[in-house]
């Protein structure tokens, strides 16, 4: 297997780098919740939700909050 391959598998496993309130607006995505509804348990407006979730599908190159969801599952970030 060619090095480079191997970083990009590395790197989707183990996922970007993301910020501790990444993490924690992707645990509480994972529990169903809507943006409003993360919004008012962590105390943020639904537009920094909005732009948390768009870091954290970049981060995560994925489109979707399911696929975000299954993602996070897959690397040991959020347990279902």
């Amino acid at each position: 297997m060619p090095v480079s391959l191997a970083a990009k598998l590395a790197e989707r496993i183990s996922g970007a780098d993301l910020t501790e309130r990444e993490m924690t607006v992707l645990r509480t995505l994972a529990k169903g919740q809507s943006n409003k509804q993360i919004g008012r348990s962590l105390f943020i407006s639904e537009t920094t939700v909005k732009a948390h979730l768009k870091s954290i599908f970049s981060k995560m190159n994925v489109l979707s909050r399911t696929e975000a969801i299954a993602a996070a599952a897959r690397r040991g970030i959020v347990q279902l």
